[in-house]
């Protein structure tokens, strides 16, 4: 959890200690579940996290193998520990033109290289949608994560991912936001090289 301090360690064990209560098994699934629960301070967020697909079996891999990890936001790619990270909205040049949001302009012009990557999805849900669309498309990524948050399309662009055949790990309705995102990649990154899987 990038804790280095022997305080920041102790914090770090102890926060592990407590959440054993919410989740009490060892799984990598687990590990994922308790990372979110720590990151957002709220055990029911355990919840209304879906995993499909066997996602962070596919997401060790694709971290292993030195994958692109694309974010929609800054503020998902501040959080991310580690690994080559690409932000969508950083690439979002003619959404005005076409009158859609820069994150899902984005990911259309990252769409070559959306393939064999993982996305990860903290708050824009018009850019889970593009991800739908472009996987319908035939561009498809290692793992999906989304957890956009509000009360436009958030829960839909979800459960439209869900629907898809790719590895994928979501937030049921409109609760999510980029923290969660965050530390569900934070603990696939921390399974890829750090823990035994």
């Amino acid at each position: 959890m990038g804790a280095y301090t022997n305080d920041a360690k102790r914090i770090v064990e102890e926060s592990y200690r407590i959440v054993e209560r919410f989740v009490k098994g060892n799984t990598p699934e687990d590990f994922v579940l308790k990372r979110c629960i720590i990151a957002t301070g709220d055990p029911s967020v355990k919840d209304i996290i879906v995993f499909k697909r066997d996602p962070v079996k596919a997401g060790i891999k694709a971290i292993r193998d030195g994958k692109t990890i694309i974010a929609d936001v800054s503020m998902v790619k501040a959080g991310i520990r580690r690994g080559n990270v690409v932000v969508a909205v950083e690439h979002s040049n003619g959404a005005k033109k076409l009158g859609i949001t820069r994150t899902a302009m984005g990911f259309y012009n990252l769409r070559d290289r959306i393939s064999g990557s993982v996305v990860a999805i903290g708050n824009a849900p018009s850019a889970a949608l593009a991800v739908y669309d472009l996987f319908k498309k035939g561009y498809k990524p290692a793992l999906i994560v989304a957890t956009p948050v509000g009360f436009v399309n958030a829960s839909e662009s979800k459960e439209m991912i869900r629907s898809l055949e790719v590895p994928s790990i979501t937030t049921i309705g409109s609760r999510g936001g980029s923290t969660l995102c965050v530390a569900i990649i934070n603990s696939i990154i921390d399974l890829a090289y750090e823990r035994s899987d």
